[in-house]
């Protein structure tokens, strides 16, 4: 887990397995409640002997109703006692019908909102008049109401883990910056790599202007924490001559804010080579 994308993935698949999970377990259960429908529906046919559980009386009201309506699209919803009676799933009882359309050169195919589930269209024939109908079982329930029907017990172990994963994953991860910040904390004075930032023992920013942070940077990187002369001016200074007196008052100013800020020195060595030092008491 040194690397902070391998948590973030971990907890992402698992995040999306869950997601994946709900999804099925939906599909699923939505199928079983069409099944169930489709059941029913052939069962209440075939009780009436194959005729249709339609009144006639309700096809003459469906008939004048089309023809009042100008582009002809009518639906009836028929509360059907058998149909309903027929259904595995009685929490389906109370919301279920059956919709009908007479087949003929005006018919077409009707449809509820998205708040429904339906059958397969069964066609018969009514034996009056000569109707054909198109049937369909249909019981109104929510995409919400259908996912609390469902089996989220596979999702929500998905769920639970990436959440439980992603809490052990902040707890090592803060743990591990805190002992990582504690082990670089030298002489007063640590650096945070992932804010580019020196900060004092009181757990507050140093400012350093741009050179001198640039400087103090090659300092903490440095073995021993120790740089050349040279080496400083062809980092800092690649094109200049010259940069003896540059570095000089750099040095010198850098002295002033480390030293009044931590327990660390910039320390010359025969003017050939400057350390970061604890200060000797």
């Amino acid at each position: 887990m040194k690397n902070i994308f391998i948590p973030i993935a971990v907890f992402m698949m698992l995040m999306t397995a869950s997601l994946l999970s709900v999804r099925h377990s939906y599909n699923v259960t939505k199928d079983e409640i069409t099944a169930d429908l489709n059941r029913a529906l052939a069962l209440t046919i075939y009780d009436n002997n194959n005729q249709c559980v339609i009144k006639q009386d309700t096809i003459k009201a469906y008939k004048q109703l089309r023809t009042s309506v100008s582009n002809g699209n009518v639906m009836i919803a028929v509360s059907d006692e058998k149909f309903c009676d027929y259904l595995k799933n009685k929490k389906l009882k109370d919301s279920s019908f059956i919709t009908f359309d007479i087949v003929d050169d005006d018919y077409k195919s009707s449809q509820f909102d998205d708040a429904v589930v339906s059958s397969d269209t069964v066609i018969i024939n009514n034996g009056y008049e000569g109707n054909t109908l198109a049937v369909r079982g249909y019981t109104r329930l929510s995409s919400a109401a259908i996912l609390g029907m469902s089996d989220q017990r596979m999702s929500s172990v998905f769920a639970i883990s990436a959440i439980l994963w992603a809490a052990f994953s902040w707890v090592y991860i803060k743990k591990r910056n805190k002992h990582s910040n504690e082990s670089a904390n030298w002489g007063g004075m640590y650096y945070s790599e992932a804010e580019n930032c020196f900060y004092d023992a009181s757990h507050f920013p140093i400012h350093f202007t741009p050179m001198q942070h640039q400087l103090v940077l090659m300092f903490w990187n440095s073995p021993n924490h120790s740089l050349t002369k040279e080496d400083i001016c062809s980092e800092l200074w690649p094109k200049k001559d010259d940069a003896n007196d540059t570095l000089y008052t750099l040095i010198k100013r850098l002295k002033q804010v480390i030293e009044s800020h931590t327990s660390l020195s910039v320390v010359s060595d025969r003017g050939k080579c400057y350390s970061l030092e604890i200060k000797k008491i």
